[in-house]
């Protein structure tokens, strides 16, 4: 059996964190660069389940895939956010 090709708004595992926290951080670079995402297990790692549940999931559109990758990936790109306490 062939993995058919993901629809573009279908929403695909971007990356699997083990801290919550992290997840959050990466969740809002990509906000902040237009690319909306979704976390999941989120709940359940804030409840200290995060081994149960195999990490907290950063989902994002199939089209928006390579950009969200790149963007992580990126070593620069939190340094150049603007951390504004009142984004919180």
């Amino acid at each position: 059996m062939t993995d058919a090709p993901a629809r573009s708004d279908e929403l695909v595992l971007l990356e699997t964190f083990n801290d919550a926290t992290q997840a959050h951080m990466a969740r809002g670079l990509l906000d902040t660069n237009g690319i909306p995402s979704v976390m999941i297990d989120v709940a359940m790692a804030a409840s200290g389940l995060v081994d149960a549940v195999g990490g907290v999931k950063l989902r994002v559109r199939a089209a928006d895939l390579t950009a969200a990758k790149a963007l992580l990936a990126d070593p620069m790109a939190f340094e150049d956010m603007n951390w504004n306490e009142q984004d919180w």
